[in-house]
């Protein structure tokens, strides 16, 4: 009798052990790790003749999602997940993709400003940017990232409204399908 105590309680022990290496500490998601990465785009001038490429900035450049989340406070529309705070002239812009979607619309406002009354003023063109995603786990406090694939085909598309400031016909080069972090330039842009 005292020898199957012996024996089970030998073996609760050696359960307990094994339950306790088996088990992963607390995880604590450090700054710098790995996050979902945003579009990286370069804007160049479609004019140039030297055969190089060459940055060209885009004047009082504004970018909003053409389907904004926004919040309703004190009354007034309020958008949430604004890309800047004011027009910018850049040369490049990272802007987030939808991370529950295969598609992504933003109006790209060249020269933007806004009238008395708040209207937006300024050549409007809208560019669709398709994609595939995928889900990869970094841990249980990081969670998971979404890494981005562009289209090979209509990865980036602007719309044609008749007063493009985007060239039409050679405007949008997909130059890294793959939207994995944030160091290349994903999609070049001719104007």
């Amino acid at each position: 009798m005292k020898k199957l105590s012996y024996i089970g309680l030998l073996g609760m022990l050696m359960t307990v052990a094994f339950l306790s290496f088996s088990c992963e500490k607390d995880d604590i998601c450090i700054e710098g790790t790995l996050a979902t990465p945003l579009l990286v785009i370069e804007f160049f001038d479609i004019n140039n003749t030297t055969g190089t490429e060459v940055a060209k900035n885009v004047t009082d450049l504004w970018v909003e999602a053409v389907d904004p989340n926004t919040e309703i406070i004190d009354g007034i529309p309020v958008i949430v997940d604004a890309i800047q705070a004011t027009p910018q002239t850049v040369s490049t812009v990272s802007i987030p993709l939808r991370t529950n979607e295969t598609s992504t619309q933003y109006r790209f406002i060249s020269e933007y400003e806004e009238d008395v009354d708040g209207n937006q003023l300024g050549n409007e063109d809208i560019l669709t940017f398709n994609y595939e995603t995928q889900e990869i786990f970094l841990s249980r406090a990081c969670g998971y990232i979404t890494n981005y694939t562009l289209n090979v085909s209509g990865g980036a598309v602007v719309t044609d409204d008749g007063n493009n400031w985007i060239n039409l016909t050679n405007g949008i080069q997909i130059s890294e399908i793959n939207v994995q972090n944030e160091t290349v330039t994903h999609v070049k842009i001719y104007h």
